[in-house]
């Protein structure tokens, strides 16, 4: 990911005052690079001798008896029943904010296990930076508990190509991973973005369809108001 971009992100983090931890979201298509981009972020923070959690949504995924119960290719089931958005507040983002008590758990279910987890809670320090990643976090229920949104965003023919290449083990195939992604999980964030307007949430937007050179296209200021920097620095 491109340094520059990594920096002014820190950057906008740091200018925040919170008397509680900063909770940045990071949202995106599946497959936008959200998961590197997030790694590298908290790793570049941590440089600074700051306290980070580093967690995804993926840590709260519902069973699949849940997940499957509108039909396996229910786009609709893929957007409202993925994830327990309720355990994600009271586990994770509200005991991080206003009058929270800083104990948390930053994951309680085992997605490649498919089996709820008993993590401990732990202490976070007022000042410590949360950083949680996963798809379809800035919608209503969410949005409001982060100080700090990021959205990256990648055409579709990119997130169909790198899926090909990230998930036909996982999915059982290239023919599998193309209907899953086809009749599931592209139509589920398609509703998703007409339903909550992700992009229009984000305080900073990242054209990554090129992993090699991406961009900031949108910089949301204190103010309100959006400006689009002519960001394009060189890879690192």
């Amino acid at each position: 990911m491109i340094q520059k971009i990594i920096e002014e992100t820190t950057s906008r983090i740091n200018s925040i005052q919170r008397p509680h931890p900063i909770r940045v979201g990071i949202d995106g298509p599946s497959a936008s690079g959200k998961t590197t981009f997030s790694d590298q972020l908290a790793d570049f923070i941590r440089l600074s001798n700051k306290s980070v959690i580093r967690a995804s949504i993926d840590g709260f995924h519902n069973p699949p008896d849940l997940r499957y119960r509108t039909g396996k290719f229910c786009p609709i089931g893929y957007l409202e029943d993925s994830f327990n958005k309720h355990a994600v507040i009271e586990q994770l983002l509200q005991p991080l904010g206003p009058k929270g008590n800083l104990l948390y758990r930053e994951s309680q279910y085992d997605f490649v296990a498919n089996q709820e987890t008993q993590v401990e809670r732990l202490q976070a320090s007022p000042d410590t930076i949360l950083i949680f990643e996963g798809v379809m976090l800035f919608c209503d229920v969410l949005h409001p508990h982060f100080d700090f949104r990021v959205y990256v965003d990648t055409s579709t023919e990119t997130i169909i190509d790198r899926a090909l290449s990230r998930d036909r083990k996982r999915l059982g195939g290239e023919a599998a991973t193309l209907e899953k992604y086809e009749r599931r999980y592209l139509p589920g964030q398609a509703e998703y973005a007409k339903r909550h307007k992700p992009r229009d949430q984000a305080d900073l937007i990242i054209d990554n369809d090129d992993y090699s050179n991406p961009c900031i296209v949108t910089l949301r200021h204190a103010s309100g108001h959006s400006t689009r920097p002519k960001l394009k620095p060189s890879t690192v």
